[in-house]
């Protein structure tokens, strides 16, 4: 609860602990899917009690995209285009959940980075990131983060959606957390 404070904080946003704080710690390019947020994000930031953090640096139609973000929800979303060794530790470490929407990753650290902080990753299915998140199955009491398959804005909103709503059920993700 402190480190989702002070992260909300360092990002200029407003505190809440049962505010759902997802992260993007990643270079800004196409390889790591941040483009298929675009569709999407103002919807769920608008309707649902979300935060978006970012962290990275890349190319410029995705940091437009993120800034634009920022300016118009000022109070939802947040973005730091640098890079210095503590801001993912912040994120991983006050975020809920860390997105990893990537085409392809060949092995990946971020996902392992962040579970260690009992930061939830949702990923896409795909080489390393498939290799090291197991799907959520609050039922069986099993997973380690939301995977999403289909390379589409709508199935990474589906597997933000069940991250959320796992997130509203506290000893379950609690649960979850410690697995991770």
């Amino acid at each position: 609860i402190q480190n989702k404070a002070v992260l909300q904080e360092r990002f200029e946003l407003p505190a809440g602990e049962d505010l759902f704080v997802m992260g993007i710690v990643t270079r800004m390019v196409p390889q790591k899917g941040i483009d298929l947020l675009q569709p999407i994000i103002r919807a769920l930031l608008n309707d649902l009690p979300i935060q978006l953090v970012a962290v990275g640096e890349g190319e410029t139609g995705i940091m437009d995209f993120l800034l634009n973000l920022k300016k118009d929800l000022p109070h939802k979303a947040a973005v730091k285009f640098e890079y210095n060794q503590e801001l993912p530790h912040l994120i991983y470490a006050g975020a809920d959940v860390v997105l990893i929407p990537s085409r392809f990753e060949p092995s990946g650290l971020t996902q392992m980075e962040a579970m260690g902080y009992g930061c939830i990753p949702i990923v896409r299915k795909t080489g390393g990131l498939s290799d090291t998140v197991e799907d959520c199955d609050p039922e069986a009491a099993r997973g380690t983060g939301f995977v999403f398959e289909k390379i589409e804005p709508l199935s990474l909103m589906t597997a933000i959606v069940r991250a959320y709503e796992s997130f509203r059920h506290k000893n379950s993700w609690r649960e979850l957390q410690l697995r991770a």
